[in-house]
């Protein structure tokens, strides 16, 4: 078996023309590669990068010791690395702006009851909810409800919702000439921190740069028990963290990142000049 099993939609979501996106696509099970790494166990903490390093890796042209693992870090909190390449379609500002803005939108024709299919589609084991916390823009934040278990807990409608808060790396540190250098070399730089409804916090950051054959590159970091606020990275020590939940959040990002990059394209192409109410 290579896909998971999902949850079927209700009579009301399947009625959504939508509803294909959700149950044509399958969600696939980790490559072979990221599975023999998962495999493998944790990494050994001491390649991880630590918080007080979180930005020193950045680089156009060189890796961290480690691009893809898992572990825990000497003062409890969690950290992850994935790696991932992509179709640089998806990193192309046109997509990403119209999916910001499509995905965090609820339509009149979505019953309330039934969670956000937009988000579900990305990954239907585990998501249910992603929307504006001021219901127009990301200014004041990205509220959702998710679990981080590719459905193991029961499913999306049974997770934590947390708030996502975009933070600018050039305000902890990072230099504005080495961003200009890296944008003009086609990278991307984003940050945010997500804070959690009950104890927690998490900081990450994003990072892609151009690749061979129009691909695109991803490095993506995550510090659990770590946020940041006032140019200052601050230690969340009541932040829930195992091993087991740090595993399952870079296996659950794994997941829907590949999966998002069979949908989207398709999704784009067919909603992009439609009214955003429209499903």
């Amino acid at each position: 078996m290579f896909s998971y099993e999902i949850p079927p939609l209700s009579e009301a979501e399947r009625k959504l023309p939508i509803a294909k996106y959700y149950e044509d696509y399958p969600l696939m099970y980790p490559q072979v590669l990221y599975q023999q790494l998962l495999d493998q166990g944790p990494m050994d903490p001491a390649k991880a990068i630590p918080i007080d390093k979180w930005l020193d890796w950045i680089d156009a042209d060189t890796n961290p010791e480690i691009v893809y693992g898992y572990c825990m870090m000497p003062d409890g909190s969690g950290f992850y690395i994935e790696y991932s390449i992509t179709p640089a379609v998806m990193a192309a500002k046109p997509m990403r702006r119209w999916y910001g803005r499509w995905i965090n939108h609820r339509s009149p024709g979505m019953p309330e009851a039934d969670g956000n299919l937009r988000t579900k589609i990305w990954n239907p084991l585990d998501h249910w909810e992603h929307k504006f916390v001021n219901g127009k823009d990301d200014k004041d934040g990205i509220w959702s409800m998710e679990t981080l278990d590719m459905g193991a807990s029961g499913g999306g409608w049974k997770g934590i919702g947390a708030i996502s808060h975009n933070i600018d790396v050039c305000d902890y540190g990072f230099s504005r000439e080495k961003m200009a250098e890296l944008e003009a070399r086609g990278c991307r730089v984003s940050s945010c921190y997500e804070e959690f409804e009950g104890p927690g916090h998490h900081l990450v950051l994003r990072f892609s740069r151009p690749y061979t054959a129009g691909r695109v590159e991803n490095i993506n970091c995550e510090w659990m028990g770590y946020w940041a606020k006032d140019g200052q990275i601050i230690r969340d020590p009541e932040t829930p963290v195992t091993e087991e939940y740090v595993r399952n959040v870079l296996i659950h990002n794994t997941v829907e990142r590949f999966h998002l990059t069979q949908v989207l394209p398709d999704l784009y192409e067919e909603y992009k000049d439609k009214d955003l109410e429209e499903d």
